[in-house]
């Protein structure tokens, strides 16, 4: 996904912006750090420079944009969320933000008029940076004039929404809120094992209610506050603690991984408590995803920012490499499903995403096996020849295993590649075939089974 070195930037509104880190996938790296999340996406966009003259190019990287100014960016797509606006061109893998601190106001304009009944749809920003920018909606990717101005009004609703919560003060916040909490206050006149065990119960407590919090919403609303309005308190007030939420679970990672690290270190430690800390980071791993958009929130570029997050969900903990280079759609779907926690997708939008990932270029793409028409989501590196040549050596050590020669044991099994490999029954028993029609393999049909062996004659024609 990203664009060459060696091609000079264009200079325009978007490269003059914050600069913006993208995923491999092309999916912006939001700071979870800080909290922020993804609220809103909408496509074919254009960035507007309303000012006299260029905006001035950033002194780190002056020398590798081209000497002409362009006003105009356009195919972007807007992205809002808890912290800032994005804009991202896809094509050339570019991404610029504007902090919400750094506007100054945030208005609609144009739409029909009787001069001009088709007049795009636009936001206007008042920033303190680079002066006036205007967002200009062309109606997402199939252009309708309607659409482009509920795409402008969903916009600038997400954004007032965010201005008016200030997320990115949760910082400020959450530090006075923490110098404030018993755990730390109540401790503090103590000392000794009384102070830490003092301490580890208020931090249990503070805990249970900051979920309690978090998850409950809000309980004081009087019985005239309406549905809709109730519900977006019970949103407000999960999103006010999920800053302190995932500073736990951070929490509970680090220890993870002083564990683990400890463990390396040590010769003597203990199976239990091995399986139990993978346990947890099995937990941890699939308790949720940091932005997970529903379709009426991303519009249109919907199945393509599900493809990025498929991808780069895949790639987390190389999870991909770990199951052999391809996984079952049924795999991927129940694990990204459990990631995501809430706005599930379909098997077909789970389809439709896969489609997609070839003409992204996302080093992953569909596959389906000829023989029992198993459909699988592969690495494009994956190579048949090498799990060939792979399952051809584990036959052969096999036959190497043999205690005497009348001894009726070698070869391999669906069951012995799939618990060697660690990998689905499914996926090996295709993998066994495709290697017979490759010719590094040969089967061995009994009544007790089937049973590969190496094949003497690709060996011999190999030496």
């Amino acid at each position: 996904m990203a664009s060459s070195n060696n091609k000079p930037r264009r200079w325009s509104p978007l490269t003059c912006l914050g600069t913006t880190k993208l995923s491999s996938s092309g999916l912006i790296q939001l700071e979870s750090d800080a909290g922020e999340v993804e609220t809103l996406v909408r496509t074919n966009c254009e960035l507007r420079y309303e000012g006299s003259g260029p905006l001035p190019k950033p002194a780190d990287t002056s020398s590798g944009f081209t000497e002409f100014w362009t006003a105009i960016d356009v195919n972007l797509s807007c992205h809002v969320t808890t912290h800032r606006i994005v804009l991202v061109d896809e094509k050339e893998s570019i991404a610029g933000s504007i902090p919400y601190p750094l506007v100054h106001t945030a208005e609609g304009k144009g739409g029909p008029s009787f001069r001009s009944p088709k007049a795009s749809y636009k936001i206007e920003l008042n920033t303190l940076a680079w002066g006036e920018l205007l967002i200009v909606f062309r109606g997402g990717e199939r252009h309708p004039y309607s659409q482009s101005g509920k795409d402008r009004d969903a916009s600038l609703t997400a954004i007032h929404r965010a201005q008016k919560r200030k997320a990115w003060e949760d910082r400020e916040r959450q530090a006075a809120k923490e110098a404030a909490r018993p755990s730390q206050t109540i401790t503090a006149r103590k000392v000794g094992v009384d102070a830490i065990m003092t301490k580890n119960k208020l931090l249990l407590k503070e805990n249970a209610n900051l979920a309690e919090t978090a998850f409950g919403g809000n309980n004081n609303t009087t019985k005239h506050v309406s549905k809709k309005k109730g519900n977006q308190e019970d949103i407000d007030a999960f999103m006010r603690e999920a800053t302190p939420l995932l500073k736990v679970i951070q929490k509970y990672t680090s220890t993870i991984e002083r564990e683990r690290k400890a463990a390396a270190s040590s010769n003597n430690d203990a199976a239990k408590q091995h399986n139990d800390t993978e346990k947890l980071v099995a937990m941890l791993e699939n308790m949720g995803m940091t932005s997970a958009l529903s379709e009426k929130q991303s519009g249109s570029m919907y199945h393509k920012q599900l493809a990025r997050q498929i991808v780069d969900f895949l790639r987390h903990n190389d999870k991909l490499n770990k199951a052999g280079g391809m996984m079952t759609l049924t795999d991927v779907y129940c694990l990204f499903n459990r990631a995501r926690g809430t706005n599930m997708i379909s098997p077909d939008d789970l389809l439709k995403a896969l489609d997609l990932m070839k003409d992204l270029g996302l080093g992953m793409s569909r596959r389906s096996f000829q023989s029992s028409g198993v459909l699988v989501i592969q690495d494009d590196a994956f190579d048949d020849e090498v799990m060939a040549k792979k399952l051809a050596n584990l036959a052969s050590s096999s036959m190497k295993q043999k205690a005497e020669p009348t001894d009726d044991i070698g070869g391999i099994t669906v069951i012995d590649v799939s618990r060697t490999l660690k990998i689905p029954a499914l996926l090996a028993n295709e993998q066994l075939q495709s290697a017979e029609q490759m010719g590094w393999l040969c089967r061995d049909s009994t009544i007790e089974g089937v049973r590969y062996f190496p094949n003497l004659f690709q060996a011999a024609t190999s030496c």
